[in-house]
């Protein structure tokens, strides 16, 4: 049906407060509950559940803290960067995104003592970033994104797509229960030229303090306490154009004359800062001057996420003119990360060779996201029943080898598997990493570590009645660190 160019009421009288959480689902819980191997540049190599590694090693065992023979000053910088491969609607396609950040600042301070160990020390280390990128491109005869806004009146990205005309009443009575994509309103869907680009950014670290001490002789006991901090930044461009001009007839201009859809342009946006606590006990007993056990615990913690998200639409109309409507939102919610055991040996300094390894074993399936408002109650059983139905058990296996070349220089190699925490589904994740450690004076040490992470992934760009478009990416993940320490009496 064509129909004048009219102004539609968004009627904000029928929102309800669980239409803001429309961002919110169980890829949240998951995202901030993973945390793979980073912390500083010689840690990102070499596990540290059993052997003093960097300065980030009291997030995985805060008792191998008391290992180290001197104080220092630790200050380090991180350049992620990530490229994905993957196949939309039969072409291929990619893209990369890269962020700059401090991996590590901090100080650890061995207090004099007339036996034993006792170290203390605090500073922030970085936990995991966030950061993927993937676009897509070409023509969809079977869905459509504005088919996605089609939800119910109580949505305000409803009336925002309404407002734009993305979406178009199909009966005259214009009820609101009766609507339908643009591109469906007055005729069968003839398909559209579809593009896209989707970013995320972010990082996660820890503000921690910690305290490590030989307990017994040969036996070390640790404890830390941090603040969780982070920030978290998603962004979706996506445009949809009549490329095959099949919808020309959408509207009448004041004149009568029929007027087109040039494009429709949808740009999503999420910005998110989180907090949070984390504790963390650990014990360290060196069997024999060459041969560590460890074992290190994370307690669960919640963290609180404040989130600010968006949805800008604007439908261009072959003579130029534009209609432009958002439907911006503000949520709180919390997020309980499950509690991680880690279990570690190291084969310390055997001709100059050092070997590390660790199990970490995490109950993915023990997250949990909660609202503060009662009316969110559903939304939050809903997503939380997904969560305990598809995340499982993962045990992640690190393992490092360093070898001590002369007093100036340590070079080192690591590997880590990361099984995936979603039932059913290859996410396997495989970290590549190498560095080296060069003493540039008796009080510096430059440290550089480079972690190269692989693994399959599927992302849904978008649903909708009509179906779910999904897209399969190869991604592949560099991580640099580099840093420096300083010692000091």
């Amino acid at each position: 049906m064509s129909k004048k160019i009219i102004s539609v009421l968004t009627f904000l009288s029928f929102l309800l407060v669980f239409s803001a959480v429309r961002a919110q689902n169980a890829t949240d819980v998951l995202r901030n509950s993973l945390q793979y191997p980073s912390y500083d540049p010689v840690t990102i190599v070499m596990p540290g559940t059993a052997y003093a590694t960097g300065f980030g090693a009291y997030q995985e065992n805060p008792a191998v803290m008391a290992l180290f023979d001197e104080s220092f000053f630790s200050g380090g910088l991180s350049d992620r960067y990530v490229s994905e491969k993957g196949m939309y609607l039969g072409n291929r396609s990619s893209f990369d995104v890269n962020a700059l950040g401090i991996a590590d600042v901090g100080l650890v301070y061995k207090m004099p003592t007339q036996r034993g160990s006792l170290v203390i020390g605090g500073g922030y280390s970085q936990t995991t970033g966030f950061n993927r990128a993937l676009s897509g491109f070409g023509f969809n005869d079977e869905t459509t994104l504005t088919d996605s806004y089609v939800t119910t009146p109580d949505d305000d990205l409803f009336f925002a797509a309404l407002d734009a005309f993305a979406i178009d009443f199909i009966t005259p009575e214009q009820n609101y229960d009766e609507t339908a994509s643009i591109f469906r309103a007055d005729s069968p869907y003839k398909g559209i030229h579809q593009t896209f680009e989707l970013t995320e950014k972010g990082v996660s670290g820890e503000y921690s303090l910690f305290f490590a001490t030989e307990l017994f002789k040969n036996f070390n006991v640790g404890v830390s306490i941090g603040a969780i901090a982070g920030t978290y930044s998603y962004r979706r461009d996506f445009i949809e154009i009549d490329k095959k001009q099949n919808y020309e007839t959408q509207f009448k201009d004041e004149q009568g004359n029929l007027i087109g859809i040039d494009n429709i342009l949808n740009e999503d946006t999420i910005e998110a800062n989180f907090t949070g606590f984390s504790g963390r006990v650990g014990i360290l007993y060196q069997v024999t001057p060459h041969f560590n056990i460890g074992a290190g615990y994370q307690f669960a913690n919640i963290i609180f996420i404040d989130e600010e998200f968006n949805t800008i639409i604007t439908n261009t109309l072959d003579d130029g003119s534009d209609y432009r409507e958002d439907a911006p939102g503000h949520i709180k919610y919390k997020i309980k990360r499950p509690a991680r055991l880690q279990l570690g040996i190291a084969l310390k300094n055997i001709s100059g060779f050092t070997f590390t390894g660790s199990i970490e074993n995490v109950a993915y399936s023990d997250a949990r996201i909660r609202f503060d408002d009662i009316r969110n109650a559903e939304l939050e059983n809903s997503i939380n029943k997904q969560v305990k139905k598809n995340l499982t058990n993962a045990n992640n296996l690190r393992l490092g080898l360093e070898y001590k070349i002369n007093d100036i220089l340590t070079p080192r190699i690591g590997y880590g598997y990361y099984p995936s925490p979603i039932e059913n589904k290859n996410a396997d994740r495989q970290f590549y990493s190498a560095g080296f450690t060069a003493q540039m004076t008796h009080e510096v040490a430059l440290s550089v570590g480079v972690q190269y992470a692989v693994w399959d992934d599927e992302t849904t760009i978008y649903s909708s009645s009509y179906g779910d478009e999904r897209m399969n990416e190869d991604v592949n993940r560099w991580n640099i660190m580099a840093g420096f320490t300083y010692y000091f009496e």
